[in-house]
């Protein structure tokens, strides 16, 4: 059996390093998991615990919950840790949607202004979200890279190849410095306009 992937360790990795030095000392943090026992999702969640929380242990996790990668999930637990928690200092998601499902509920609030959140996917969305000065940053999961590889597993194989193909694409991390580069692939392939 052969496998394309991404390595979802490291793309959690990738922000748990960055969020090191970001995060605030005795921050108060929350925390978005994706569907229990999805690979991605559990080992995205272990890489958090052993790069970040191990190491920080100044900072308070005050609501951690699943959230199923969904957007509108995400929200409604931010609603409740909102109204428990006058003071949250970063977001913490598995995954861009549920980042920015509970960034959506805190973008009005004075209360929340400047609160960190960090995702992976690289989504179009996301990336705006950089650009504009709303998400922190996310680590590219890119569906293109992903794609490419995969057909080009697939023909290989096809036409012969007897040993199996292991690939994980790169998980670059996406943020205020770097971001323009990755509106211009989501410009190119379709996914924001203009």
């Amino acid at each position: 059996a052969s496998s394309v992937d991404a390595d979802p360790f490291e793309q959690a990795a990738v922000q748990a390093r960055a969020a090191m030095t970001q995060v605030p000392k005795n921050a108060k943090v929350v925390v978005l998991k994706g569907p229990p026992g999805n690979f991605h999702a559990d080992a995205r969640r272990e890489s958090w615990q052993k790069n970040f929380f191990a190491k920080r242990t100044d900072v308070t996790i005050v609501g951690e919950q699943i959230a199923n990668w969904n957007k509108d999930e995400a929200m409604n637990l931010m609603e409740d840790w909102v109204q428990a928690n006058p003071k949250i200092d970063a977001i913490i998601a598995m995954n861009d949607n549920m980042a920015a499902g509970a960034l959506e509920v805190v973008k009005n609030d004075a209360r929340y202004k400047g609160i960190l959140s960090y995702g992976v996917d690289g989504t179009a969305e996301a990336c705006l979200l950089i650009k504009s000065g709303v998400m922190t940053s996310t680590t590219l999961q890119s569906a293109y890279a992903l794609a490419e590889n995969i057909l080009a597993s697939v023909d290989k194989l096809l036409k012969g190849q007897k040993e199996p193909i292991n690939l994980d694409i790169d998980c670059p991390l996406v943020n205020k410095d770097n971001v323009d580069k990755y509106i211009e692939m989501h410009k190119k392939a379709g996914a924001i306009k203009g």
